[in-house]
């Protein structure tokens, strides 16, 4: 079977059935996997609707495509959830964003806690972002998901913990004393989950005091510490498998 490319497009950019596609998306198509007219393309409209297509036009700005009926995915999770990552060292945030993606997550957010041993200032920050969102759309390409997770940061602890605390289900994931398991937590559908993960360190006790104040629960992740680049995986599988029908 040929390969159908999978495509993310606003739906503005969609009009009278025809979809128009330009910059990197277009040049990719064209130049990279040599598509022409009459070639068939997978589009998304980041509203919980895709399309098979068919290129019908290549100009100097771009490509048209002819839209087919639309099909509904069932493929993302029945609430938002929001993953709220303590920045951990090397590239292991790329990881933690590739594997969120996969399992179901609405966005992932970089916060900037108290043990970070990687420190990035917002400057370079913004230079590795589009690469991360990059990682985001070829995740959400390769699974079949209809949205492209949104990557954000970094922000303060303090911002993640107000974040957080606005989700209908909220908490922190915690190695420590006084935790719920977070099967408790998980007994009820909502809309929005909003968790944090820290970093390798682990969160200080300033940083747990604020959550609870907060009404943040501490989540315990069973009888083994993970890995920071492991955690979030842990939690949105429980989440799938608690959660989703």
């Amino acid at each position: 079977m040929a390969f159908i490319p999978r495509i993310y497009i606003g739906s503005d950019r969609i009009e009278n059935g025809t979809a128009f596609i330009d910059g990197s998306d277009a040049n990719h198509i064209i130049r990279v996997l040599r598509k022409g007219v009459g070639d068939s393309l997978h589009i998304c409209d980041m509203h919980g609707n895709s399309y098979n297509a068919t290129i019908t036009e290549i100009t100097r700005d771009g490509l048209f495509a002819l839209l087919g009926e639309p099909e509904h995915n069932d493929t993302e999770m029945p609430l938002r959830v929001s993953v709220y990552q303590c920045f951990p060292k090397g590239d292991k945030l790329d990881t933690v964003i590739q594997k969120a993606v996969e399992l179901g997550a609405y966005e992932i957010v970089a916060v900037m806690s108290e043990r970070c041993v990687a420190r990035p200032d917002a400057k370079a920050f913004a230079k590795r972002i589009e690469r991360l969102k990059k990682i985001s759309e070829s995740a959400s390409a390769q699974c079949g998901r209809t949205i492209i997770p949104e990557i954000r940061g970094i922000i303060s602890y303090n911002d993640a913990i107000k974040e957080i605390a606005s989700k209908d289900i909220s908490f922190i994931c915690y190695e420590g004393d006084g935790t719920v398991p977070v099967r408790e937590l998980l007994t009820e559908r909502k809309d929005t989950v909003g968790f944090l993960i820290g970093p390798e360190g682990g969160l200080s006790e300033k940083e747990t005091a604020l959550a609870k104040e907060n009404g943040i629960a501490l989540a315990g992740l069973g009888k083994r510490i993970l890995r920071t680049e492991t955690a979030s995986g842990y939690v949105l599988s429980a989440i799938s498998v608690l959660l989703e029908d």
